[in-house]
């Protein structure tokens, strides 16, 4: 009795677990099964006496074969029996469902008529136009209906130097071989084309088209009315025939021509011509609380990022962005980057700037002056500098190298540069940067190892006793390593206690490190690869290890 009671207990709980999952699964069914709808398109508009079309019906929905009344089109159509196809897939977990009727269907005179609303289940579908011409009229006229190529610019009116958006629309609405799309050109600016083509469907007047778009940058190189000419579209259209054959009719299409009226740089301006209805130039620094404690140590990175989004300027008008530094600081700086974010150009700039020398310093602000196009005049926008005080750190080199005043003043400025940026006078770090690099780290590491071997012992032993985060420091630089992070290997090498480590495994080292700055910085760099000072430093970490569990023996001794 009692395992008869356990088994329909059980087939109770499997019951109810049957039905949650039924329920689970019509909650999941999509709403478009009560929602569903018909759609009626036609292969052509224009049709010749004689000649048939295609009329496709479709709805998203499993309905009988017999649901399409076609008696409507009794009156002005001659049509044959449709063939029917249905589908039903599940992918995702979305349900669709399709039923698709296909029939031909010829004008009975010439003229212009409607195929009528059809009626599936309820569901309805949109009356369509269809003209039936005359064989010859019939033929040019249904040439024009088969390709369209439409073109829209965002704006007509603008400065020289702006940008415009031109967008171009391809509709096909026939079967095609070699197609393709010529460029808009005219005088007075250069096109660019800007992303990849976008493919979609769509329905027009009752006839399906694939639908390309494209999108050109237009930037005006003078003032005046500038006309563009129609982008140009070429290609062949393939058709059938009685006998089954194809035949290619060449087919060539341009867009409508399209205006724009171009002002010229005020008079007045100054400096470096920068057209935009909006500019916004941000920065941020690291550590976050750079700004608030206003100091930072020798040899501790500063991390700037800097952002320029422009609208309406193409990537090649951008500024240069190269700051004059003091010759305290190193500063490492990697290209700009550029993308887009809709009719923006976005240009950001990373900087590592490293403090070598005790004192104050003074990191450069920087002021761009642009044209405002929207408000007609001269604007500036800024970012502020930061000054701070830089203090001696625990592993400060005793030797503080100095890079004479020539070296950094006497740079060449970029061609791009005028007073419209007003901090920007170099073309940058690099031309001095290169040699000195590699000198800097060669000079500074032999002089350290030229020390007498018992003080460096001794003094790695002191700052190893306040570096309680020691091995912290080599995975840092061990990870700086792995990532060929030239910059963050500096910081970390520099912060890095070797004293307990043996004599030939340091050289070995610190050879390898130069090794590394030379591929990176100097004029004459060499191929280097990463795998010889990551098995070194493997080999520190067992040292580390190794001197560590020694002296905390040594300290229970009695």
């Amino acid at each position: 009795m009692n395992d008869q009671r356990f088994s329909l207990m059980s087939l109770s709980q499997q019951a109810k677990a049957a039905l949650l999952i039924v329920a689970m699964v019509m909650a999941s069914l999509p709403s478009v099964a009560f929602a569903a709808t018909a759609e009626a398109t036609v292969s052509k508009n224009v049709v010749a006496l004689g000649d048939a079309l295609q009329l496709t019906i479709s709805v998203d929905e499993s309905v009988s074969n017999d649901a399409l009344d076609l008696s409507p089109l009794d009156k002005d159509f001659i049509y044959g029996r449709p063939s029917v196809s249905s589908n039903t897939s599940y992918i995702n977990g979305t349900l669709t469902r399709s039923t698709i009727w296909r029939v031909a269907i010829a004008g009975k005179q010439v003229g212009s008529y409607t195929v009528p609303m059809l009626t599936i289940d309820g569901m309805s579908t949109d009356p369509i136009t269809i003209k039936v011409e005359e064989a010859g009229q019939a033929t040019a006229q249904a040439d024009t209906q088969a390709v369209d190529v439409i073109a829209t610019l965002d704006r007509h009116d603008g400065y020289v130097g702006e940008t415009f958006n031109y967008r171009v629309r391809l509709m096909i609405g026939t079967r095609l071989d070699s197609p393709a799309l010529q460029a808009p050109f005219g005088e007075g600016f250069d096109v660019t084309q800007v992303g990849e083509d976008v493919q979609a469907e769509a329905v027009v007047k009752g006839r399906r088209y694939v639908v390309i778009s494209r999108q050109y940058q237009i930037t005006p190189t003078q003032a005046g009315e500038l006309t563009i000419e129609g982008a140009v579209f070429s290609g062949t259209e393939v058709k059938g025939n009685s006998w089954g054959a194809s035949l290619g009719v060449p087919l060539s299409r341009q867009a409508n021509g399209l205006t724009l009226n171009i002002e010229n740089k005020p008079v007045d301006f100054q400096g470096l011509w920068l057209p935009t209805p909006s500019l916004e130039l941000t920065q941020s620094w690291q550590p976050d609380t750079l700004s608030q404690r206003l100091s930072t140590e020798v040899g501790e990175p500063i991390n700037r990022v800097i952002t320029l989004k422009i609208k309406n300027i193409a990537q090649s008008a951008m500024p240069n962005l190269n700051l004059d530094y003091p010759t305290s600081v190193n500063v490492y700086s990697d290209k700009p980057e550029y993308s887009e974010d809709g009719d923006y150009t976005v240009m950001t700039v990373k900087q590592v700037i490293i403090p070598r020398q005790e004192g104050k310093i003074t990191l450069p602000a920087l002021s761009i002056n642009w044209f405002n196009t929207k408000d007609k005049q001269q604007q500036t926008s800024e970012i502020e500098g930061l000054s701070l005080t830089v203090t001696p750190g625990e592993n400060t080199p005793d030797v503080q190298p100095e890079l004479s005043d020539t070296s950094t003043n006497q740079t060449p400025s970029s061609p791009l540069q005028t007073s419209d940026t007003k901090v920007i006078t170099q073309a940058g770090y690099w031309p001095w940067a290169t040699g000195f690099f590699a000198t800097l780290w060669i000079g500074t590491l032999g002089l350290y190892l030229r020390r007498p071997k018992a003080n460096r012992a001794s003094t790695a032993e002191t700052q190893t006793s306040k570096s309680p985060h020691a091995d912290n420091v080599l995975l840092m630089l061990k990870t700086a390593v792995s990532a060929n992070d030239a910059v963050a290997v500096a910081t970390h090498y520099r912060n890095w206690q070797t004293g307990h480590l043996p004599h030939d495994l340091r050289e070995k080292i610190g050879a390898e490190i130069n090794a590394m700055m030379e591929s990176r910085y100097s004029s004459h760099a060499q191929g280097w690869r990463n795998n010889e000072l990551l098995a070194l430093l493997k080999q520190a970490e067992k040292v580390k290890r190794h001197k560590t569990k020694g002296q905390s023996l040594s300290e229970l001794t009695p």
